[in-house]
């Protein structure tokens, strides 16, 4: 069938049937009569052949129903996509935010209140993701946050948040003391898989090596690492950016500080067709206020842990 000849009207009342399972919930959501819904159906069925639902029992897809709605359905929501990208002005109040998620949690929700009490009328709309869009799948957002080591990984994003790297712990856990670096051999350490820099990395800067008989655990996420420490389970190198407001609150301890060692810092990267909606344009401003904020927050937070 050749596409204009596509009875678009019909296919339309198709997905909303087959979304909702129902001819009256259809017909509600796309504010017509459950009798215009049911004509829609007739007529589909009609041109195609065949029947799209079985009504003998509870509303259910035919196979060749099913086969058509897993196909129409995705097809309408392209098109949503890309009426809703062209349709894009400055005025726009929905704005599509894609970050890790451990940022997200320890970091984005728990600031995300003063943005919305600012700017009410903007809504943030959250995915998450750690790795770097591809460039056919830009568009799907319209801020994404990562963190990178070198600006050039990612030529158009810019640095909002520093980030040291901390081996913080539960307070309760550093009763005995650590004197030196190698003091915390005694401890349980934690590695997390996605960090480039680990525990044998972090001895040999501290100027020892990590000892064979030392009990580290890998643990997969970052998310997870975090959690292990607030619940003294033990030593984890977490991201200074992440933790500060847990050592601020005194639920997490600086174990031990040597030099600073750099992780990958945070970056904001918009996407070119985003680039001069209003709502963007506000809450990367926002973004860069808070990520300065808190950066002055990490040198204080560093500075009073190096000379406790």
């Amino acid at each position: 069938m050749h596409r204009r000849q596509l009875p678009l009207t019909a296919l339309r009342s198709f997905e909303a049937v087959g979304q909702a399972m129902s001819f009256s919930r259809a017909a509600e959501a796309l504010g017509v009569t459950h009798g215009a819904v049911s004509r829609q159906i007739g007529a589909l069925e009609t041109l195609l052949g065949v029947r799209l639902f079985d009504r003998s029992g509870r509303l259910r897809f035919t196979r060749e129903g099913e086969l058509l709605f897993r196909r129409v359905s995705p097809a309408f929501d392209t098109l949503a996509d890309a009426v809703a990208e062209i349709a894009r002005t400055d005025d726009r109040t929905v704005l599509r935010l894609n970050a890790p998620p451990t940022f997200t949690m320890k970091w984005l929700i728990p600031r995300l209140s003063g943005f919305q009490r600012r700017h009410p009328g903007i809504e943030v709309r959250l995915s998450t993701g750690i790795d770097l869009p591809r460039s056919e799948d830009a568009s799907y957002h319209d801020v994404i946050v990562r963190r990178l080591s070198r600006i050039d990984t990612y030529p158009q994003a810019k640095p909002f948040l520093s980030s040291a790297l901390l081996p913080v712990c539960a307070p309760e856990l550093l009763r005995a003391g650590v004197q030196i670096p190698r003091d915390l051999e005694g401890l349980p350490l934690i590695d997390v898989a996605t960090s480039m820099v680990r525990w044998a990395d972090w001895m040999e800067r501290a100027g020892c090596k990590l000892s064979a008989t030392a009990k580290v655990t890998t643990l997969e996420q970052m998310f997870f690492g975090m959690q292990a420490a607030l619940d003294g389970l033990g030593v984890a190198l977490l991201p200074s950016a992440l933790v500060l407001d847990d050592i601020a609150a005194g639920r997490l301890t600086v174990a031990w500080l040597t030099e600073v060692i750099p992780e990958r810092d945070y970056f904001y990267a918009v996407s070119p067709a985003a680039k001069d909606v209003r709502a963007v344009r506000k809450f990367t401003e926002w973004l860069t206020r808070e990520g300065s904020d808190a950066n002055a927050l990490g040198r204080s937070v560093i500075g009073g842990a190096a000379g406790s």
